[in-house]
């Protein structure tokens, strides 16, 4: 039920992406939006590459290596191996991230950025990227609890099984022979 909920959540953000995104082009072509003086405005930005502007110019190449991620990331989602919450929810952000800026960069050949943090020497970058990023922290939060909580389990039964064989020692004295 949880995937389904998060299927449904990747399907309303990719929307909502490309709503916002169609939005910038007509709206922010005129010129920036200041939202905070001097450190937040909406400027419309045209990047033909990926995060800050690297491998600019390889329109194909890029959507053939997000096209590869996004299907392992959607066979893995389908695979039923993720029964986390938390891993789903992550993975549900990557894609929607994935295909909104996809789309972009197969319709028009760049993506549409248009969040622009100047308080800092920062890429301009939009809804799908915050998707993205988003998505591949908590993933990693997910990953990293699920090993601890993995480890302390495989502890917990080596320790089970360790006060068994004290018992079995206390009951029949000396070693276990089996």
């Amino acid at each position: 039920m949880f995937q389904l909920i998060s299927t449904i959540l990747a399907v309303v953000l990719i929307a909502v992406d490309q709503i916002v995104k169609n939005w910038a082009a007509e709206t922010l072509i005129k010129g920036d939006i200041t939202i905070i003086d001097k450190v937040l405005y909406l400027n419309y930005a045209e990047n033909t590459g990926v995060a800050f502007s690297m491998f600019s110019d390889n329109r194909w190449i890029l959507v053939g290596v997000t096209s590869l991620m996004l299907i392992a990331v959607l066979a893995f989602f389908l695979s039923g191996k993720v029964t986390g919450k938390l891993e789903v929810f992550s993975l549900s952000l990557l894609l929607a991230g994935g295909v909104g800026n996809l789309i972009d960069r197969i319709s028009l050949g760049y993506v549409i950025d248009y969040i622009d943090v100047r308080i800092i020497n920062f890429a301009i970058f939009n809804f799908a990227d915050i998707c993205i990023c988003v998505g591949a922290f908590l993933l990693c939060v997910a990953v990293y609890f699920s090993d601890k909580k993995e480890k302390a389990e495989k502890l917990a039964k080596e320790n089970e099984f360790s006060e068994i064989d004290k018992d079995l020692e206390k009951i029949f004295g000396g070693e276990n022979d089996d």
